[in-house]
């Protein structure tokens, strides 16, 4: 009887086995799955407008980074924080965190 267990659970296995072979199988004939698109960054404009002026925040940031070289600075830019003041018509910046000397005017 030992025999027969045996046998009985061998066929088992096969049976799971082949089940399992032809899963892959199916599994393999599927398109792999596309990968999700990637989202686009939309475009931003922030403009700034006080007593009939616009200023565009792109703009400071551009005079921000040529008044940093103009002035003989040669360190790499990694960062730029500008603070606008719409009443003065000026702005200070810090490159890098280090904070310039002398407001630039608009």
């Amino acid at each position: 009887m030992a025999a027969k267990k045996k046998a009985a659970v061998t066929e088992e296995v096969v049976a799971e086995a082949t089940e399992v072979k032809e899963e892959v199988k199916a599994a393999a004939k599927k398109p792999a799955a596309k990968k999700a698109a990637k989202a686009k960054e939309p475009k931003v404009n922030v403009v700034v407008e006080f007593l009939g002026k616009n200023v565009n925040v792109d703009d400071l940031v551009e005079a921000a980074k040529e008044d940093y070289k103009a002035r003989g600075n040669t360190e790499e830019i990694e960062s730029v924080d500008v603070y606008y003041q719409p009443e003065y018509n000026k702005f200070y910046y810090l490159v890098n965190g280090k904070a310039q000397e002398n407001p630039v005017e608009v």
